[in-house]
C-alpha cells in the first residue's frame, strides 16, 4: 500500500452546514476512487461541493469533481478528478507517481481461488476521530477475504478479529463511519499492491469487523471506467489474478524503455498487434470448447515469430470476457518447481488461462503446472511457447503417468509468418510502414536516444526493396528493420559499412547505452574498452545469475576484467538489464538480440567459453547450451551457415574441455529441437554423456535409473540414424528395446508405450541396416503395441499408431511386399488426414510424410495418377513447413521432391521430373557439405534418379557425371558398412553400366555390371525374392554388352533392361 495515495474527502450536504466524509484512494495523480454513497446527498456541483484532502500532505483541501459515479446493488462506486490547482496552490502529486512513463501507477485484481485471502485497507473512520478538534486519523485494518461469502451479492465481505477502538458514534451508528471508499488491497508477492475493491458498508459484527466491499472485477467491466483510467494514467487497466500474482509477470506492457532494443521486446508492444485471426480464432474455440476441464496446448516457432505477443493479446481478449489469466514469470525454473505450490492457480469455478513461455527449457516446472491442476473439473488451459517441440514435451522426466501423457499428447502448433511470401507484396510494405510509426511514437521515451521528431523520418521511410526475401517472415525482423531504419535516419547515425545487417546496427546504438551507463560514478566502469562491456553483456544473456555471487563467478572468467571491477560490472549490467524478481541480473532484450551477441562476443574470442562453463553454476550452464544452440539455429534460418557452424563448433569444443554437470546437460538435451539437423551433432554429444552417467547410477540402483538410461539410449539412436551412424543406432535402439522389455514384462501399464516406441525405431534402424525381415516383425509387433494402447486411449495413441504404420509399409516395401505395404501406409494416411484436419499445425508434418510414403506406395501398384497427386500434395505441405522452419525441414522436403521427380518420370513427365530431381540434388548436396555423414546416402539417391532422367533426356555426358558420383559416395559408404549400403551400390552400378554403354564406354561398363553382379548374386542367396529381378536385369545387360564386345559364349541368356528410380520412404521415429 502507498500511504502517500490516502485520501479525504468532504462533501457538502444540501439543507445543512454539515458537511458528509469518507475515505478515498488515488490511482492516478489527481483520480480518486471512493464509495458513490459517500457523495449522496451532495449540495449541487459548485466549487466547493466536493473537497479532497492529503492529510500527510499538510491536509489542505482542494476542490474535486465528479468525474463517474455508479450506484446499484452490485457497484457503489466514484471517480473523483482533483483540481490541479485552486488559485496559488497546486496538488500535491504524491511522489509514488513519479514513474508513470515506465509502469502504471496502479494494477487491479480479483480473487480467483476458494482459500481465505488476507487484504488490508487504510481509511478515515469515525472511530478514530481525535475528541478535541475532530482530526481523523487513520486505521489501517489487516482483514481477509473469504471466497463464496458474498459470492451471490457479487460483493467482497472483509472480516478481522483484531482489536479496534470503541465506537464514539452516536447510538446506533458505525464507528466504521468514514471509512467507505477505502481501498481494499493485496500485495503481489514481490513489492507490488493489486486493487481488489472499494470499501462499502459496515456489516456491524458482533466481534472484530465485518466490512463489505465493490469488487474492482465489476468496476473493469464498466467502459467508462476503464476509458477514465487510460485517460488519466496512459494505461489500460488489466484484471490480474490475486492468488498466484507471486507466480505471474504483471500484465500490463514493459515500458522500462532504456535503450532503443527494448522497443522491441513482445512485453512492451510498441507495434500495435495486428493479423493472426485464424490462430486466434483457434486458440480461442480451444480455450472455449471442448471437455470443461483441463487441457494442455503447444504453440513452437522460432525467435520473434510472434508467439508471446500471440498469446498476450489472447489473455487480453479472454480478461476481457470473463477468464482468470496470467502468464509464469520466466525466472521460475526448473530449480525452483519442486518448492513452488501451484495450486494456487486453480480457480473456484473462473475459467483460467496460464501462458508458460520458454516452456522447453523448464520441464520439471511444467510438470508440477500441470501435476497441480490436472485434476480440475471446470475449464482450465495451459498454453505453453517453445521455439520448438522435442524431448522436453515427450520425456516422462519422473512426472506421473497421467502428468506425462497429457504433455506428450498435446496439440503443436508451429506459428507460421505472420505475412508469407504468398501474401500480396503491399501487407509486407504496409506492416513496415505501421511499424516505423508505432516506433516513432515510442523512441522519444528513450533516454538513450537523441530528443528529435521521430514521426518525420517514420513518415518518409521507404520499405527496403527485397521484402520478398523469406528472413522478412519473421515478425521481428521486420520490426527491427523499421527501428534501425528510423534510428539511422535520426541526428545520430551509426557508422556502417555496406550490407551491414539489422543486428549489428542495432547492437551499435545499443553499445552506446553501454558506454554512457558505465561512466556512472556508482560502477567505476569508464576505463573498461566496448569489447568488455559488450562481453559482460553476453555472458548475462548466456548464463543468467540467479545471485550475486553467481554473477561474479561468471563474470570472474573473463580475462580483460580487473578483479576489483567484477562486483561493479555487476552491478552495472543488473541495473542496464533489471530481472524479475528471483534473479540477480536480466539479460538483452528480445532474446533473439541477445542470442546473436552472444554468439557474436563468443565467435570473436571476447568470451572465453570453456573458462565460463567451468566458473557456471549447473542451470547457467543448461542456459549457454541452449542459447548458443539457438544461435546456431539462429543463423542457419537466416542463411548464415558458416556463422551457424563456427557458434556450434566452439560450443562443443568447450564442452569436450570441460566437465559439465549432469542435470544441466539433461536440461539442455530436453530443450534442444528435435528434429534439426543443425544441432544432432551436438545433441549426439550431449547425450552420449548422459549415457555414460546414467550406466555408473543404473549400475547401482537399476529399479531407479535403468528407465531414464533406455530414455536416452531410445534417444542416442534416434540421433546416430538422423547422423548416418546406422549401425551405431542399431546398437543404441536394440539395447533400448531390451531394457524396457524387461520392464514391460514387470510393469505394462507403466512401460508398454515406452517398449513400443522403442520397437518402433528399432524397425527402422534394422531396416536400414538391410535386416529386413527382421524389421517387419518387429514393426508388427510395435503395431500391435501401438493398437491395443489406442483402444484404451485413442487421443493419447492414435499419432504413434499411424506413425508405427508408416514405418511397417515401409519396411513391407523394403522387403518386397507391396500390397500389404499399401494397405499399411493408406491406413497411417488416413489417420493423419483425420488428425490433420483438427489440428493442422501439430499434424501436418506427419500427414505430409506418410503422403510422401504413399506416393511411392501407390506408384509401386501402378496407381501412377494417384501417386502424382498424393506426391504433388506432400510437397507442398513440406515446402511450406521449410519455409518456416528450414533447420526442421529441409531434409523432408527434399526427399519428398525427390519421390515427385520419380513420379513425373513414370508417367512421362520428364522435364517436370528433371526439375523436381535437380531441386532435390540441390538441397542435399548443400546439406551433405555440412553434414555429410548424414546426409552423403540421401545425396547419392538423388544423384542416381538424376543420372537415369538426365539419359532419358538426351544428356549423355551429364547423366554419366551424375551417375559416376552417386556411386563414388556409395562405394564409400558400402566400405563402412555393407549391409546397408551394398544394396544401393549395386544399383547405381547397375544405372552406371547403361550410361556406360550409351557413351559407347563398353569396356567400363563391362567392369561396373561385372561388380554390380558379383554384390546381387550375394544378396540373392539370402533374399532371392527381393533381389531376384535386379540380378536378371543385370545379367541381362552384361549379355547385351558381352554380345556387343564378340564375346558372346559368355553372355547369359537374359534380355530385360534394367532401369532405377530409388524411392525416399520417410520412416517417422518416436
Amino acid at each position: 500500500m502507498e500511504f502517500d495515495r490516502r485520501v479525504q474527502i468532504r462533501v457538502r450536504l444540501e439543507g445543512t452546514d454539515k458537511r458528509g466524509f469518507g475515505s478515498g484512494y488515488l490511482i492516478a495523480p489527481r483520480l480518486v476512487l471512493t464509495a458513490a454513497h459517500v457523495l449522496d446527498g451532495m449540495a449541487g456541483s459548485g466549487r466547493d461541493a466536493i473537497t479532497v484532502s492529503r492529510p500527510d500532505a499538510g491536509g489542505q483541501e482542494f476542490p474535486a469533481a465528479v468525474v463517474w459515479r455508479r450506484e446499484d446493488p452490485v457497484i457503489d462506486a466514484a471517480l473523483i478528478e482533483v483540481a490541479d490547482d485552486d488559485g496559488d496552490r497546486r496538488w500535491p502529486v504524491p511522489e509514488s507517481f513519479s514513474d508513470l512513463m515506465a509502469r502504471p501507477p496502479q494494477r487491479f485484481g480479483h480473487l480467483i481461488g476458494t482459500r481465505p485471502h488476507s487484504v488490508t485497507l487504510i481509511g478515515f473512520p469515525r472511530m478514530r476521530k481525535e475528541p478535541r478538534g475532530g482530526r481523523r486519523v487513520d486505521e489501517q485494518l489487516i482483514g481477509h477475504i473469504v471466497p463464496g461469502t458474498g459470492d451471490l451479492a457479487e460483493r467482497y465481505e472483509i472480516s478481522s478479529t483484531d482489536p479496534v477502538p470503541g465506537s464514539q458514534a452516536a447510538s446506533g451508528a458505525s464507528g466504521w463511519s468514514g471509512i467507505s471508499g477505502a481501498a481494499v488491497l493485496t500485495g503481489d508477492g514481490i513489492g507490488e499492491d493489486l486493487l481488489l475493491g472499494v470499501v462499502r458498508y459496515d456489516e456491524h459484527a458482533t466481534s472484530g469487523a465485518r466490512l463489505t466491499a465493490t469488487r474492482t472485477a465489476g468496476l473493469l467491466a464498466d467502459d467508462t471506467f476503464r476509458a477514465l483510467i487510460n485517460l488519466h494514467t496512459g494505461w489500460e487497466p488489466v484484471l490480474e489474478p490475486a492468488e498466484p500474482a507471486h507466480l505471474l509477470s504483471p500484465a500490463a506492457p514493459e515500458r522500462g524503455l532504456h535503450s532503443p532494443a527494448a522497443l522491441l521486446r513482445a512485453d512492451t508492444e510498441a507495434v500495435a498487434f495486428h493479423g493472426r485471426d485464424s490462430e486466434l480464432t483457434d486458440l480461442r474455440a480451444w480455450c472455449g470448447t471442448g471437455p470443461p476441464s483441463f487441457a494442455v496446448r503447444v504453440v513452437t516457432g522460432p525467435g520473434g515469430q510472434g508467439k508471446t505477443r500471440l498469446s498476450r493479446r489472447l489473455a487480453h481478449l479472454l480478461g476481457r470476457e470473463g477468464w482468470a489469466t496470467g502468464h509464469l514469470r520466466s525466472d521460475l525454473n526448473d530449480d525452483k518447481a519442486a518448492q513452488t505450490d501451484f495450486s494456487v492457480l486453480a480457480t473456484a469455478g473462473m475459467p483460467l488461462l496460464i501462458v508458460v513461455d520458454y516452456a522447453e527449457t523448464r520441464p520439471r516446472l511444467l510438470r508440477a503446472v500441470i501435476g497441480a491442476l490436472h485434476r480440475v473439473r471446470h475449464r482450465v488451459r495451459l498454453l505453453l511457447l517453445a521455439r520448438s517441440d522435442g524431448e522436453w514435451r515427450t520425456d516422462a522426466v519422473g512426472a506421473a503417468h497421467a502428468v506425462s501423457v497429457l504433455l506428450a499428447t498435446a496439440p503443436v502448433t508451429e506459428l507460421t509468418p505472420l505475412i508469407p511470401v504468398t501474401r500480396p507484396a503491399g501487407e509486407r510494405a504496409e506492416a513496415f510502414t505501421r511499424a516505423a510509426a508505432d516506433l516513432a511514437h515510442l523512441l522519444p521515451q528513450v533516454p538513450t536516444v537523441p530528443v528529435h521528431d521521430w514521426t518525420g523520418p517514420a513518415a518518409e521511410l521507404r520499405p527496403p526493396d527485397d521484402l520478398g526475401h523469406p528472413r522478412y517472415d519473421n515478425a521481428l525482423t521486420l520490426q527491427m528493420t523499421a527501428l534501425v531504419a528510423l534510428l539511422q535516419h535520426g541526428p545520430a547515425p551509426a557508422a556502417i559499412s555496406p550490407g551491414a545487417l539489422p543486428e549489428d546496427i542495432l547492437l551499435i546504438h545499443e553499445r552506446h547505452f553501454w558506454e554512457e551507463s558505465a561512466k556512472a560514478p556508482a560502477f567505476r566502469l569508464q576505463d573498461l574498452p566496448t569489447p568488455t562491456l559488450g562481453a559482460a553483456v553476453a555472458i548475462a544473456a548466456l548464463c543468467g545469475a540467479a545471485t550475486q555471487d553467481e554473477a561474479a563467478a561468471v563474470l570472474g572468467a573473463l580475462p580483460d576484467l580487473p578483479a576489483g571491477k567484477v562486483a561493479f560490472t555487476g552491478a552495472w549490467v543488473k541495473g542496464l538489464y533489471p530481472s524479475e524478481p528471483d534473479g540477480y541480473w536480466g539479460s538483452l532484450q528480445p532474446d533473439r538480440i541477445a542470442e546473436y551477441h552472444a554468439s557474436r562476443a563468443v565467435g570473436q574470442g571476447h568470451v572465453p567459453l570453456p573458462a565460463l562453463i567451468t566458473a557456471a553454476a549447473p542451470r547457467q550452464q543448461a542456459q549457454i547450451i541452449t542459447v548458443l544452440s539457438r544461435a546456431g539455429i539462429g543463423h542457419y534460418n537466416a542463411h548464415r551457415s558458416d556463422d551457424s557452424a563456427r557458434v556450434l563448433r566452439a560450443l562443443q569444443t568447450a564442452l569436450n574441455a570441460g566437465d559439465p554437470d549432469y542435470d544441466a546437460v539433461r536440461s539442455a538435451v530436453a530443450a534442444l529441437p528435435y528434429p534439426s539437423h543443425i544441432v544432432t551433432s551436438l545433441a549426439l554429444h550431449l547425450t552420449t554423456f548422459l549415457i555414460r552417467a546414467e550406466r555408473r547410477s543404473a549400475s547401482g540402483d537399476p529399479a531407479a535409473f535403468e528407465p531414464v538410461l533406455a530414455a536416452s539410449l531410445s534417444n542416442l539412436g534416434n540421433l546416430l540414424s538422423d547422423a548416418g551412424r546406422r549401425s551405431e543406432a542399431l546398437a543404441a535402439t536394440q539395447e533400448a528395446v531390451e531394457i524396457r522389455r524387461r520392464l514391460a514384462v514387470a510393469d505394462p501399464a507403466a512401460h508398454e508405450r515406452d517398449l513400443a516406441a522403442s520397437l518402433t525405431n528399432f524397425g527402422v534402424d534394422l531396416a536400414a541396416a538391410g535386416q529386413r525381415a527382421e524389421a517387419v516383425a518387429v514393426q508388427e509387433e510395435a503395431v500391435e503395441l501401438w493398437r491395443r494402447l489406442t483402444a484404451s486411449d485413442p487421443a493419447a495413441f492414435e499419432p504413434t499408431l499411424a506413425a508405427s504404420l508408416s514405418n511397417l509399409g515401409n519396411q513391407l516395401t523394403e522387403a518386397g511386399r507391396q500390397a500389404e505395404a499399401l494397405v499399411a501406409t493408406e491406413e497411417a494416411t488416413t489417420t493423419y488426414r483425420r488428425l490433420a484436419a483438427v489440428d493442422p499445425a501439430a499434424h501436418e508434418p506427419d500427414l505430409a510424410r506418410a503422403l510422401s510414403n504413399l506416393g511411392s506406395d501407390l506408384a509401386a501398384a501402378e496407381r501412377s495418377a494417384e501417386a502424382v497427386a498424393v506426391q504433388g500434395e506432400a510437397v507442398e505441405l513440406w515446402r511450406r513447413l521449410a519455409t518456416g522452419n528450414p533447420a526442421a525441414f529441409e531434409p523432408a522436403l527434399a526427399a519428398s521432391v525427390s519421390n515427385l521427380g520419380n513420379r513425373f518420370f513414370e508417367t512421362g513427365r520428364s522435364a517436370e521430373a528433371l526439375a523436381a530431381t535437380q531441386e532435390a540434388v540441390g538441397i542435399r548436396r548443400r546439406l551433405a557439405a555440412g553434414d555429410p555423414a548424414a546426409f552423403e546416402p540421401d545425396l547419392a539417391r538423388s544423384l542416381t534418379n538424376l543420372g537415369n532422367q538426365l539419359s532419358d533426356a538426351g544428356r549423355p555426358a551429364d547423366a554419366l557425371s551424375a551417375q559416376e558420383e552417386a556411386v563414388g559416395i556409395r562405394r564409400r559408404l558400402a566400405a563402412g558398412d555393407a549391409a546397408a549400403f551394398e544394396p544401393a551400390l549395386a544399383a547405381s552400378l547397375s544405372s552406371l553400366g547403361n550410361q556406360l554403354t550409351e557413351a559407347g564406354r563398353q569396356a567400363e561398363a563391362l567392369t561396373a555390371t561385372q561388380e554390380a553382379e558379383a554384390i546381387y548374386r550375394k544378396l540373392v542367396t539370402t533374399e532371392p525374392a527381393l533381389f531376384g529381378a535386379q540380378l536378371h536385369a543385370v545379367l541381362q545387360l552384361r549379355a547385351d554388352l558381352l554380345t556387343g564386345l564378340g564375346r558372346r559364349p559368355e553372355a547369359p541368356g537374359v534380355r530385360d533392361r534394367p532401369a532405377e528410380n530409388t524411392a525416399d520412404n520417410d520412416s517417422p521415429r518416436t
